[in-house]
Parts: structure tokens; C-alpha cells; sequence
């Protein structure tokens, strides 16, 4: 729970009071003791700790990073970014390749808007499926179908779902791996299998025509993702997907939201750990201060207690955004000012929002500053995915209402001890300065999981996430929020939040925060509806005022 601060003015201090009992959209959700008490204590769940061996590795490491792998790598990656780039600079590739670029998405455009007019298009809730999973033999995929057959049950009255892949004969092997796990045939004998592929057009329509939603877990998905998007808006189906890659997400909203807002599909990208917890706690965060001090969030801090492990999946998607960056690199983009709207700054009726999110992010590791006393002599440091989570959540901030909203966002990765937190912060420094060097990759990749590969059962199992968030308003007023998932976050939990987010799409839409058509972040089309469903499927969230000024 957060600590009052002491504030030198007595007249101030006597205006702290505790705040009036309103009634919270989530009756359960005030206590957030009991959040941290039930990881804690009951789940006995233990934060990572390297130790001192691995500290003074560490530490012997800096001097042959900075004279040895730092200036390799810089060589190295210099090279590789002269090979696919110097010859645009001196041919006519820069205007060619941005011609050929624009051209041939205006041709997707047209073909949605103009050339080929979907009629007769099955209303939703005629439609035979609630849910159909593509990707069902990935990592991800896998724990999907798992949960949707623990959870839900073989198509019967709660959810109606179907799973879709590339391989028939892959799809039939895995249905019959989680089969035998669960003890369960129906799972072979009675879930419907749809054959589609991506890379053939011609087989999507068969994917989205018949069913309320789309989950996908085909990553990359800047590589294997936008035709089924463009599908999706075009037939008005919702589609939530696991996605972290920004760029793509910003680049799918500008050729397809007008189709999304004609078809009425509301396409959610982000429905995992990449950023669905981060999402939520700055929108509650920001309601909670709205709602009971009437006051609007200045700053917000996310800092995060988590353990689990990595995927093939994950990876190659790290991997294939650094390529892309190199190999889609254009030469005007250092002197030519993109004056464009940023996307997620984008309302839906086209204009620019008032509210926008400014980051506050860390470089390095330091002592912990928020005032709760559970992070008193703890350390922090940068957390690779923060990124991501404060622009997923700045979407959010700028779809919501209120008064002219600038919010700071700070997002950090807990430790115990200084120790333990340097451990971290280098060692993706290290794992960092090692991925874009294009000679030791191809090293590396032959050390890590490959895509379909990732976390031991136990490793899902012991592992955990929970995000602390903390804000202040205009006003001072201070507000304070727990949201615990009790199993690894990157993947057991995230396939739990993809079947829940697209069920919510498919089942919840009279309580969405929008009835239109639309790219949407979760928490700005979700909010109340998707967070019910993650409480009463395993998740704990908690938010109250800490300090309240009447």
C-alpha cells in the first residue's frame, strides 16, 4: 500500500483524508494486500536472483564488451547496413523504392474500397463460430487450445470455437498431444479444423467469413500478419493477436481502419503480455483518479515483478524487426520531416487527440522512488518491453475522454538488490549488442529456442508477472493499483489473455467502450468487460486512492 507522504504544510495535511466509499466498477478490487498476499504468501512466488557469481561475471564482462564486442559489432553492423543500403544512395532507388512502396498500398487499398465490394457479408451473431485460432501448432497456439478446452469446453453453449493452421496433418497432431494431456477426445473428435495459409489469399476468406473473432499467434506478424488483418476489416470480423511490433500495428491502422470502420470489425492488437497488463493499470489508474477525486492523471510508474522464460517465436520476432530496420532502411528518412499524424494520436473521426502519453523511461539501474512500502530498498532498472507498453497504453490515453491530458509514463523491471538488478540490465545489454551484430546471430540462434520451441512446463507453471502501477493527479491526489497473473506472463498467461481478449470482442460487445468499427488498443475498447474475464479466469487486480484531497 502506498505511504502518505509528509507534507510540511499543515493547512495541505489536513486536507489528506481518506476518500469517500464509492462504488468501483470492480467490486473486488480496493484490497491490494490481498494481491500481493496471495503471490506472495499463498502462491509462494519468489522473485529471480542471480547471486554474487553471476554479479562479478557481470562486471568482469564490461571492459571486453567495450574493447572487444561493442566495436565488433559496430564494424560488423556498419558493413551489413552498407551492403543492402549504399547502392540506393547512388541510383535512383530512393524515389523507385518509395514509388513502388506507395504504389503497391494504394493497390491494397483500392482493392478493399473500391475494386472488390464484399456483399452479403453474415452478420456476426449469425455466424457459426465465436472463435477461430489461427495458429494453433505454435507455442502460443498450443497453450490457446489447452486453455480454450479446459476452460470452455468442446463447442458447446459457452463458446463455439474452431482452430486453424497451414498443416492439416500438424493441427491433427497437436489436437491429439493435448488431447492425451487432457484426457480428452473430444478435442480430436469434435473441434473443427480450417485449412488456411497467409501466403494464399484464396484461403482466408474461408478463415474470417464464418466466425465473430480471430486470434492469432502467427508471428512475425510484420511477416506473416497483414493479409489476415486486411481480411478481418474487410469482413467484419474482430481480430485480437499477440503481437509487440508497433510499427506494423501503426502501418495496418493506415491502410485499413476506413475498412475496419465500414465493416464494423474492431481489430485489437496487443492481447498478451505485450501490453494488456500495462494497458489496463494506466486506464484503471486514470478512471479510479476521474471517479473518485475528480482529478486527472499527470504521471504514472509501472514497476514490474516477473519470471519466465523466452520462446523461438519471441525471438524471431526480435530478430526479424533489427532485419527489417536494415533492410527497409530509406536514405531521405534523415533529411525529409515526416509532418504525418501519429496514428495512435489518430481519432477515429481523423483528427488529432488532446491526450498523449510522454515517456519517463530508464537508462539504468537505481534505487526504487515509488513510496509504496513494498519496494522500499529495492532497486530498478530498464525493462525491454517498456517501450512498447507505454505506446500501446498512449493509444489508450489518447482514445480517452476527459479534459486536455498530457501523461508522463515511467515503467521499470524490480529486483531485490542492486546485484540482481545490474545482472538484468547487462545481460540485455550483452543479449542486445550480440543480436544486431550479423556475424555472432547466427551463433547465438544456434544456443536459443527455435520458432514452436520455449518454456519447460514447470518454467509456465512457477512463473509469474505482476505489474504495480502508481499515479498522481493534477491535484496531487495519488492512486495505487496490483495486477497479478499467476503463471509465466510471455506465454501460459498470454494465451489466456488472447482466448479471453477475443471471446470479449465476440461475445461482450454491448459492454465495449465503442460500437464502431476501428483500431483499437485492449484497455480503450475492453476495458471493464476484458478485465472481468482475466479476474475470474486466475488473474488478481486491485486500485485504490492512497491520497485523496478533497
Amino acid at each position: 500500500m502506498c505511504i502518505k507522504s509528509t507534507l510540511s504544510s499543515s493547512t495541505t495535511a489536513d486536507k489528506a483524508i481518506v476518500p469517500p466509499q464509492t462504488t468501483f466498477k470492480y467490486e473486488a478490487s480496493q484490497d491490494i494486500a490481498s494481491v500481493y498476499h496471495r503471490m506472495d504468501v499463498i502462491d509462494a512466488k519468489k522473485p529471480a536472483k542471480f547471486g554474487p557469481v553471476a554479479f562479478v561475471a557481470s562486471v568482469l564482462s564490461v571492459p571486453i564488451w567495450a574493447t572487444v564486442l561493442l566495436p565488433f559489432t559496430l564494424l560488423s553492423s556498419t558493413i551489413n547496413f552498407l551492403y543492402y543500403n549504399l547502392g540506393k544512395l547512388f541510383t535512383s532507388n530512393i524515389t523507385t523504392v518509395n514509388d513502388e512502396s506507395s504504389n503497391g498500398k494504394q493497390e491494397l487499398s483500392n482493392t478493399l474500397n473500391g475494386e472488390e465490394i464484399i456483399v452479403n457479408i453474415t452478420p456476426r451473431d449469425e455466424r457459426k463460430y465465436d472463435l477461430v485460432l489461427f495458429g494453433a501448432t505454435g507455442f502460443v497456439g498450443r497453450l490457446a487450445v489447452s486453455y480454450l478446452a479446459k476452460e470452455y469446453g468442446i463447442n458447446n453453449d459457452k463458446v463455439k470455437w474452431a482452430v486453424a493452421g497451414r498443416s492439416q496433418a500438424k493441427i491433427e497432431a497437436t489436437l491429439s498431444a493435448i488431447a492425451q494431456e487432457l484426457g480428452n477426445d473430444d478435442i480430436v473428435n469434435n473441434v473443427d479444423v480450417i485449412i488456411a495459409d497467409t501466403s494464399d489469399r484464396s484461403t482466408l476468406k474461408g478463415l474470417v467469413e464464418n466466425t465473430r473473432s480471430i486470434a492469432s499467434t502467427v508471428g512475425p506478424f510484420q511477416k506473416y500478419g497483414s493479409p489476415l488483418v486486411e481480411f478481418c476489416t474487410k469482413y467484419g470480423t474482430h481480430y485480437a493477436d499477440i503481437t509487440g511490433e508497433v510499427p506494423w500495428n501503426k502501418e495496418m491502422m493506415r491502410l485499413h481502419e476506413h475498412s475496419a470502420q465500414q465493416s464494423g470489425a474492431k481489430i485489437v492488437s496487443f492481447c498478451g503480455h505485450d501490453s494488456i497488463p500495462w494497458d489496463l493499470t494506466v486506464r484503471y489508474l486514470s478512471n479510479k483518479l476521474r471517479e473518485e477525486c475528480n482529478d486527472e492523471l499527470r504521471q504514472v510508474e509501472c514497476l514490474d515483478e516477473l519470471v519466465g522464460g523466452v520462446s523461438g517465436g519471441t525471438l524471431a520476432t526480435v530478430f526479424e524487426s533489427i532485419d527489417r530496420t536494415v533492410k527497409d532502411f530509406q536514405w531521405d528518412s534523415l533529411w525529409k520531416k515526416d509532418d504525418s499524424l501519429d496514428m495512435y494520436q489518430r481519432l477515429t473521426c481523423g483528427s488529432e487527440s488532446d491526450n498523449k502519453i510522454v515517456p519517463d523511461l530508464p537508462s539504468t539501474i537505481s534505487k526504487c522512488r515509488n513510496p509504496s512500502q513494498r519496494f522500499a530498498g529495492k532497486w530498478c532498472g530498464p525493462f525491454f518491453m517498456a517501450s512498447i507498453n507505454m505506446e500501446v497504453s498512449g493509444r489508450s490515453v489518447a482514445l480517452s475522454q476527459g479534459t486536455k491530458q498530457t501523461v508522463k509514463y515511467r515503467e521499470a523491471l524490480v529486483a531485490d538488490n542492486m546485484m540482481d538488478a545490474f545482472v538484468a540490465w547487462w545481460g540485455t545489454i550483452l543479449f542486445g549488442t550480440a543480436a544486431i551484430n550479423p556475424v555472432l546471430l547466427p551463433i547465438l540462434k544456434q544456443f536459443l529456442p527455435s520458432p514452436g520451441e520455449g518454456p519447460t512446463q514447470s518454467v509456465l507453471n512457477d512463473g509469474f508477472l505482476c505489474v504495480s502501477g502508481y499515479g498522481i493527479g493534477e491535484n496531487g491526489n495519488e492512486v495505487e493499483s496490483a495486477f497479478y497473473f499467476p503463471h509465466d506472463g510471455g506465454y501460459k498467461s498470454t494465451a489466456r489473455m488472447l482466448v479471453e481478449s477475443s471471446i470479449c470482442l465476440a461475445l461482450d460487445e454491448d459492454r465495449h467502450e465503442n460500437t464502431a468499427g476501428g483500431f483499437y488498443s485492449p484497455a480503450s475498447i475492453m476495458c471493464d468487460a476484458l478485465l472481468d474475464r482475466l479476474v475470474s479466469t486466475g488473474s488478481s487486480f486491485a486500485c485504490s486512492v492512497c491520497k485523496y484531497f478533497k
